[in-house]
């Protein structure tokens, strides 16, 4: 609780956020099937758009048994999308394509409503579910590794399996890290948290080379480090179309600025006609190999 307090003290106490990013991108989930029929995901296409991100991030339930799935109309009408898409499969997605939510690794047929096989920047781990990508903008690499742990079943010995964590750890060794790489670890995750499903040595890795970590199921949006204003930011990515709790629907939106690298990280509010950045609480900066601070 005091590592919190002290990130958002820093929210309240720093200076503005900077202008004029090289790029920005999205990350999304919990759309549940959801498309353009629901007016927050509207507005966050819309915003996508008109900003010119460059790319969108999924953290997984985007289908749902049972609904409309207006996703997969949406996907298949989009070329945009269908291009600079990068889903992570979750529980929902399993249930949709396979027998249930516990139907491990099923849902990567989300896969081929995308590009993202046959893409040159993404390398996929012999399981076809995880992967990872390099995202090169402005001479900047963005590294995606996409983890598969859906919150069924409820033993996290199955759901989140050793091999994955041993996949994450590979690809973080692996990875010479240089001034210009951003490093981002997303996993859905069974109770909306999964770093400390890690064990010390894999944990320490993740500290020391990850800039942003995600999770989702929840559907509550939640912003925080681990280690006060060191190592990675750590996000909840909340849900664009059915939020939970005091949360809003909603997405993040992830500025990139050089010189020095860094991010700013925003949970964009898509309840209101006109979406705009949030000034505290809903954002945080991230210097990239440094401190979490708004200067």
């Amino acid at each position: 609780m005091f590592k919190i307090i002290s990130v958002i003290l820093l929210l309240l106490t720093s200076g503005c956020f900077p202008d004029d990013p090289a790029f920005s991108f999205a990350i999304f989930s919990d759309n549940t099937g959801d498309g353009a029929d629901r007016p927050e995901f509207a507005r966050m296409s819309d915003w996508i758009m008109n900003e010119g991100l460059k790319f969108v991030l999924g953290m997984g339930d985007h289908v749902k048994k049972g609904t409309p799935n207006k996703f997969i109309e949406f996907l298949r009408s989009n070329e945009w999308w269908k291009n600079n898409f990068y889903p992570t499969i979750a529980d929902g997605d399993n249930e949709f394509f396979g027998k249930d939510q516990a139907d491990w690794g099923a849902g990567k047929q989300l896969y081929d409503l995308t590009d993202i096989i046959s893409r040159e920047n993404v390398v996929f781990a012999d399981n076809g579910v995880e992967y990872h990508a390099v995202i090169n903008e402005k001479g900047i690499n963005v590294h995606f590794i996409s983890l598969h742990y859906p919150d069924q079943p409820a033993d996290d010995s199955i759901s989140f399996k050793e091999s994955s964590k041993k996949y994450m750890t590979g690809i973080l060794e692996s990875i010479d890290k240089k001034a210009n790489d951003i490093i981002i670890i997303g996993a859905h995750s069974r109770l909306g948290f999964w770093l400390d499903r890690l064990n010390q040595e894999q944990k320490k890795i993740v500290h020391e080379k990850a800039d942003l970590v995600l999770s989702a199921t929840t559907h509550v949006f939640h912003i925080f480090s681990e280690q006060g204003t060191d190592g990675p930011l750590v996000l909840n990515t909340g849900s664009i179309t059915r939020p939970r709790l005091w949360c809003s629907p909603g997405f993040v939106s992830v500025e990139v600025y050089d010189n020095p690298l860094r991010i700013d990280v925003s949970y964009i509010d898509c309840s209101k006609e006109k979406p705009s950045k949030p000034l505290i609480f809903s954002r945080a900066l991230k210097y990239i190999g440094g401190r979490i601070s708004l200067n």
